[in-house]
């Protein structure tokens, strides 16, 4: 059965039994836990970092983003965590799936490159990587302004 809304539960260490319909969030540790919203059982572990994904707490209710794609699992189910609620979304292809991880790939290492305390100016600046922008791209670029 899918699930339609997570309870935030705030905690120094993710408890060894997780429950479903609760998300398990670490502010000392930077990462949430759940079981996937699916029903399918699996625990889905999401870190917090600028290049993986953002946890917002309004006082109330959280959200995450980017979504949550289950790729690695059977279910692949794919849905947004938006003040607690569970949004679901399509499943993507696999062709979309490769297409999101080597963009994920790319920008955490364009972030590693960034932040690198090995760069100087005299450090040739790395190559401009020029990606198609598809729907995705557009779409996460209107929900992550």
């Amino acid at each position: 059965m899918k699930l339609k809304k997570l309870t935030p539960q705030f905690v120094k260490y993710i408890p060894k039994e997780i429950e479903a319909g609760i998300i398990y969030i670490s502010m000392e540790f930077a990462t949430a836990t759940h079981k996937c919203c699916c029903g399918c059982g699996s625990m889905i572990v999401t870190p917090f970092s600028p290049t993986f994904w953002k946890l917002y707490f309004d006082g109330e209710s959280i959200s995450l983003r980017p979504s949550i794609g289950n790729w690695s699992f059977p279910c692949q189910s794919h849905y947004w965590i938006n003040r607690n609620e569970v949004q679901w979304d399509r499943q993507f292809s696999d062709e979309e799936i490769h297409s999101v991880r080597n963009l994920a790939s790319l920008e955490r290492e364009m972030y590693r490159r960034g932040r690198s305390t090995e760069q100087t100016e005299e450090t040739e600046a790395p190559a401009k990587v020029y990606v198609r922008e598809t729907w995705w791209h557009r779409l996460k670029r209107h929900l992550f302004r």
